[in-house]
């Protein structure tokens, strides 16, 4: 019977360096698919992983074994893409002298990114999140698929609450429009970023 997540943690902070790679091993997948929607970028989204699983290392001694293990390792690694996208955000302030704007666009409900019903749509989704600016495809990611709450986003990003749903807004529709343009795309299962939906979060 193969361990569990916890036991896996408890044999590590006993210096087990075999059940380190087992945990590894088990959670690399997931680890680098929320790199890469960060980054967007393969070899970044590799780069990144290590170091997520560098801080979970790090950071073992304070997991409380009482909880899941999954979720914690989840918040850390998105905790991470979140400091690395404001790293990556200040230095282009400071190099370009940019402010945020705080628009204050109304959110539109539910965009392309609810709508994965299929490897291929998901993959042209993948594809369309690639062409958006980083701003954009983190703001989105952090909504749409991760289900932050705006306040939450905001507080992550470090900008006001009106520009998170700015941003969310303008990268439904430009996500909207680059599915939209490929060839072949199935507009009956990539919904118009200003069609209602009956929940705001994701399931």
């Amino acid at each position: 019977m193969a361990p569990t997540d916890n036991e896996l943690v408890v044999r590590c902070l006993q210096q087990d360096e075999y059940a380190w790679q087992l945990l590894v091993e088990r959670h690399s997948h997931r680890v680098l698919n929320i790199a890469f929607q960060f980054t967007g970028r393969r070899e970044e989204a590799e780069d990144l992983a290590q170091e997520i699983f560098l801080r979970i290392f790090r950071s073992l001694r304070r997991f409380d074994l009482n909880t899941v293990f999954l979720p914690w390792l989840v918040r850390v690694s998105r905790n991470l893409c979140i400091d690395e996208y404001r790293s990556r955000a200040r230095e282009k302030a400071s190099l370009t002298g940019d402010e945020p704007d705080p628009e204050r666009t109304p959110d539109h409900g539910p965009g392309p990114l609810k709508s994965l019903e299929s490897r291929e749509v998901e993959a042209r989704v993948r594809r369309g999140l690639e062409k958006l600016s980083e701003e954009l495809r983190v703001a989105l990611i952090l909504r749409d698929l991760q289900g932050l709450s705006y306040s939450e986003i905001a507080q992550s990003m470090e900008v006001p609450e009106g520009t998170v749903k700015s941003r969310i807004h303008r990268a439904r529709m430009e996500l909207a429009e680059i599915l939209s343009s490929e060839p072949g795309a199935d507009f009956a299962k990539i919904p118009h970023p200003t069609d209602r939906g009956t929940s705001e979060e994701p399931a």
